[in-house]
């Protein structure tokens, strides 16, 4: 039977302890073996010799045992390298697999990167266009004309109308009452340094320089463009084609002082619009051409109803007229008709008569009576 190594080294250890001590024993007992009897040093000698013996069986086991501890052991590491090779061998390749998977993604971010990039001088080439004030007004006009046409048929708006003076605003649009101005303004400069300024000092000088950059374009609509001696009405929009910059000039205006930019545009009558404001404008002015629209039709109607009114008077009196010329003729054709039968009465007695002249004549004819009819006899009988 296979003992544990521990416990195998352990007995080993207290045999060997315990021969050694026999061994002192014996030595400093010597001289009382010597002493003692035969019987008692055969034990001993017996004792020692099944001692010597169970070691030896010990010596002899003890190999046996570790060989298969060490058997066991080598099976179990064995083993254990296998599942680690396999284990190693399916990280190594989940390994692979993700620095591939990484390697591809840098190589996707490398070229949105360079995308990126490219956008950016896309970007810069269209900030070195927008530098150009006449391109960037040029753009604002072609929205301002869409969105006019998106909205109004071509009667009601005009581009590019020209005044006696020659002056020439972006738009007009046409309503019963006169003109509405609209002119297209990009306050581009201004707000590039709003965006560029660092720290509230800074911030607060450029938000200043933009107020007085806008308040100078409505200025100059104001001044240019309000013309009621020309059919223009008291007031005029301001169209800026970018959301941002309206934003900053409406939302985030200073409410006091000369950066009170809203006041000072309703002031001179200049309306400020931005592509989505602009449309309530003009939706408000559309419902209400198409209000004045249905205004004038309904005048149309009244006006046809009016001489249909007059019409059926003259119809009315005509039938009337008939009605009385009918009853005229049905009288005549009444009166007629007693004279017919009258003279029907009269040519039967001429007719008896003649058949008979010694009949006496009555002395008056017989009155005819409306409703007798006229029987003439023959003559020959």
């Amino acid at each position: 039977m296979a003992i544990d190594n521990p416990a195998v080294g352990a007995l080993l250890a207290v045999l060997v302890v315990a021969v050694v001590v026999l061994g002192v024993a014996l030595l400093r007992r010597r001289p009382r073996i010597a002493e003692a009897p035969e019987p008692a040093i055969a034990l001993l000698q017996n004792q020692i010799v099944r001692l010597a013996e169970q070691i030896a069986q010990l010596g002899a086991q003890i190999p046996r045992d570790v060989g298969l501890s060490l058997s066991e052991l080598t099976g179990q590491v064995a083993s254990r390298l296998s599942e680690n090779a396999q284990a190693l061998q399916r990280a190594s390749a989940d390994t692979g697999r993700l620095i591939a998977d990484v390697n591809l993604r840098l190589g996707e971010v490398r070229q949105s990167g360079q995308e990126i990039l490219s956008l950016g001088q896309d970007i810069r080439g269209l900030q070195q266009i927008f530098q150009a004030p006449k391109i960037r007004g040029g753009l604002g006009e072609i929205a301002l004309g869409a969105l006019l046409q998106q909205v109004f048929p071509a009667d009601h708006f005009g581009l590019q109308h020209t005044f006696q003076d020659g002056l020439t605003v972006d738009a007009v649009l046409r309503l019963p009452g006169g003109l509405v101005p609209i002119d297209s303004k990009f306050p581009l400069s201004g707000f590039r340094q709003l965006l560029e300024a660092q720290g509230p000092e800074q911030r607060e000088r450029a938000r200043r320089v933009f107020a007085r950059e806008v308040r100078g374009h409505i200025d100059d609509i104001a001044d240019k463009y309000l013309r009621p001696a020309e059919g223009t009405l008291d007031f005029a929009l301001m169209y800026i084609p970018a959301e941002n910059i309206f934003y900053e000039l409406i939302a985030r205006d200073d409410a006091a002082g000369e950066d009170d930019v809203n006041a000072h545009a309703m002031k001179r009558r200049v309306i400020p619009v931005s592509p989505n404001s602009i449309y309530a404008y003009l939706q408000a002015i559309a419902y209400g051409l198409m209000g004045l629209k249905i205004e004038e039709r309904a005048r149309d109607i009244l006006k046809g109803l009016q001489q249909l009114q007059g019409d059926f008077g003259v119809f009315h009196d005509t039938f009337q007229l008939g009605q009385r010329h009918l009853k005229n003729a049905q009288n005549a054709f009444a009166d007629a008709g007693e004279r017919a039968v009258k003279l029907g009465d009269k040519i039967q007695q001429f007719a008896n008569v003649a058949q008979d002249p010694q009949r006496e004549e009555p002395a008056s004819p017989p009155t005819l009576q409306a409703g007798d009819r006229f029987r003439p006899r023959s003559l020959e009988q």
